[in-house]
């Protein structure tokens, strides 16, 4: 008999636990955080530290810089001209004429007459000198003075001449070399092949007008007509070979933008690369404003906001880009190491101001916060009781 009972005890007691787990299973019994504290549709985080950087997205233009026009000074047939794309380093050809080369050299003062043994010291004889000796023609080391043109350095420039197929005259007539700041990216030929340049046309002009045209130091150069020959024409629109993102800001944006810093740049295809701010602008430039206004005011529409001109140099060539459009995240304000909450964890009080709900031993409470900074989806907050590693209570 007792046997009986205990089974039928058992049997009630199975019962009971598969109605409960079906209850559980079927949604019967409220969904309930009463053993946490945590409401239902909610989660819990913690506050923690870290730096929160606001930033601010700027518009710009992938290129190569600043167009320099390459001219040529020498008499003859175009024989041979570089294709757009083309980068010509120190010593390299930039264009042939008459089957000769004329030689990229670096510098940033413009040959502007023939150069040779009595000719004045000057910045050409200087980067004239530098090149010879950066391109291995002066091996000897016997340049002592760069500024003179010495018998070493007619010396170095019969090798120079000797190796790029020329008569070893020792002397460097206007127009066989070119100075330009750094190699070059050919960005437009000029010039046909069989055009003949108008040195030679120049060259007869009245020495008195030639004169006048004559840059300072040039008349100790030693080659009448050397002066003349410098009429010439562009032959070749260059840029350096250096990738920039120019970017246009607002005057009050200005402090955006610091020299030396790095900022993400993002490519067309969302590619995101490194810049680094090389230069700011001091001036503010302003567009002019719509036709018809009045000098001194515009009574059809007002000029464009004034702008600052920011220039940024990747830290690494990107192929195939140019004149492309970016967008560059310039840092706005930034705060290390600062208690933060997800911004999902802060709300609003009837008094218009906010606070926190945290949760400790299964309770909660209202802790009042100051927010700051609001970045990347957190918020930074302050006030009596806030700690790193507090537990909150946010939203899903």
């Amino acid at each position: 008999m007792r046997g009986k009972r205990l089974a039928a005890l058992a049997a009630v007691l199975l019962a009971a636990i598969v109605v409960v787990a079906v209850l559980l299973d079927s949604g019967a019994a409220p969904k309930s955080s009463a053993g946490t504290g945590v409401p239902a549709g909610q989660t819990t985080t913690e506050v923690t530290r870290r730096t929160l950087t606001e930033s601010s997205t700027v518009d710009g233009t992938l290129g190569y810089g600043a167009t320099l026009e390459l001219y040529d000074r020498l008499s003859g047939t175009f024989t041979w001209l570089p294709a757009v794309g083309a980068i010509v380093r120190r010593g390299g050809t930039l264009w042939r004429v008459n089957n000769l080369p004329v030689v990229l050299m670096y510098g940033s003062v413009p040959a502007y007459r023939t150069l040779k043994e009595g000719v004045s010291d000057g910045p050409d004889v200087t980067e004239l000198n530098e090149n010879l000796i950066a391109l291995g023609y002066e091996p000897y080391g016997e340049i002592v003075d760069d500024e003179d043109f010495s018998a070493a350095t007619a010396a170095a420039v019969r090798r120079f001449q000797r190796a790029e197929g020329l008569s070893e005259t020792g002397k460097v007539e206007l127009g066989r070399v070119v100075f330009a700041p750094g190699a070059r990216r050919v960005t437009a030929v000029k010039v046909a092949l069989g055009q003949d340049p108008p040195g030679e046309p120049a060259a007869k002009e009245p020495a008195a007008k030639e004169a006048a045209k004559e840059p300072a130091g040039s008349k100790d150069s030693g080659e009448p007509g050397a002066a003349a020959a410098g009429a010439g024409m562009v032959a070749l629109s260059t840029t350096s070979t250096r990738q920039l993102v120019t970017l246009k800001l607002k005057a009050e944006q200005q402090t955006l933008a610091r020299v030396g810093e790095s900022a993400p740049v993002t490519l067309p295809g969302d590619r995101v690369v490194r810049g680094r701010i090389t230069e700011v602008g001091t001036v503010a430039e302003a567009k002019a404003s719509e036709p018809g206004g009045e000098k001194g005011g515009s009574q059809s529409g007002e000029s464009e906001a004034a702008t600052i001109a920011v220039t940024l140099a990747l830290e690494h060539p990107v192929a195939h880009l140019d004149e492309a459009p970016v967008s560059v995240e310039l840092v706005k304000s930034i705060r290390h190491d600062v208690l933060t909450v997800p911004a999902t964890a802060l709300t609003a009080t009837a008094g218009g101001g906010y606070a926190i709900e945290t949760l400790k031993n299964g309770r909660s409470a209202t802790l009042a916060v100051t927010p700051g900074m609001f970045a990347d989806g957190y918020v930074q907050v302050e006030g009596p009781g806030v700690r790193e590693g507090l537990t909150v209570i946010e939203s899903e």
